[in-house]
């Protein structure tokens, strides 16, 4: 956050304005921090994410069999998705979990929460990827994990959740434990998982859309080439 000329003039002459400058900056740095705006980062070459314990294994992992050469390669260069963990309620779905999307479909998940301007003006893209390509593999999937109190109630979920015509499956993360397993730290943030349930691609803020287009494309060409195979 840059102050401005005349801020900066008036905290020189009055002290209480530096006060008041300096706070600001502390919350707008706060706030940056929680919700990154237009610019975001982005990473084709996932770390490790979150809790080992809690990531998606398929059956290749566990198999006596040959694991497939794919999966051998995947290992070494991208971490395995995380399970959605104690979700505390549902939209738009009765129940869900990847590990059973694993396999069949190509993941998008989504952390947000509904007071967060960032999120907001990310849905509708969103909801496009989910019309256009949910018959093709896609599986979409929003996180609410709150920053507030009214943002912890169901009820106002659901009715921002209509209000916004969302109508892919929201997940409903009041403890945190989905949050705390992908090790989150912002809103909006997006993964892409294979069909293999690898972790692809990985995104924070806003933006990034036409790169995320091109991503699903990618992977749901991949997994109709996987589920020829097999």
């Amino acid at each position: 956050m840059i102050l401005g000329t005349a801020l900066v003039v008036n905290a020189v002459q009055n002290p209480a304005v530096l006060v008041v400058a300096a706070a600001a900056v502390v919350v707008a740095g706060w706030k940056m921090d929680r919700s990154l705006g237009l610019f975001g980062s982005t990473s084709d070459t996932p770390s490790a994410i979150g809790d080992s314990n809690a990531r998606i294994v398929v059956e290749a992992d566990e198999s006596e069999g040959e694991v497939p050469e794919r999966i051998k390669q995947k290992r070494e260069q991208y971490p395995r998705a995380v399970e959605l963990q104690q979700p505390t309620g549902f939209i738009n779905t009765d129940s869900l979990r990847l590990s059973e999307a694993v396999g069949q479909r190509v993941i998008l998940l989504e952390f947000w929460t509904f007071g967060c301007y960032n999120c907001q003006q990310t849905h509708p893209k969103l909801q496009r990827f989910w019309r256009q390509y949910a018959d093709e593999g896609l599986l979409v999937v929003g996180v609410h994990y709150p920053e507030f109190d009214r943002e912890r109630e169901p009820a106002n979920v659901r009715a921002y959740v209509n209000d916004a015509d969302i109508t892919y499956p929201v997940v409903l993360d009041n403890d945190g434990g989905t949050w705390d397993a992908y090790d989150q730290r912002y809103w909006p943030a997006r993964y892409l998982i294979d069909i293999d349930g690898f972790v692809r691609y990985t995104h924070a803020g806003e933006g990034a859309y036409e790169e995320t287009d091109e991503r699903i494309r990618d992977l749901l060409a991949e997994r109709e080439q996987v589920l020829a195979e097999s």
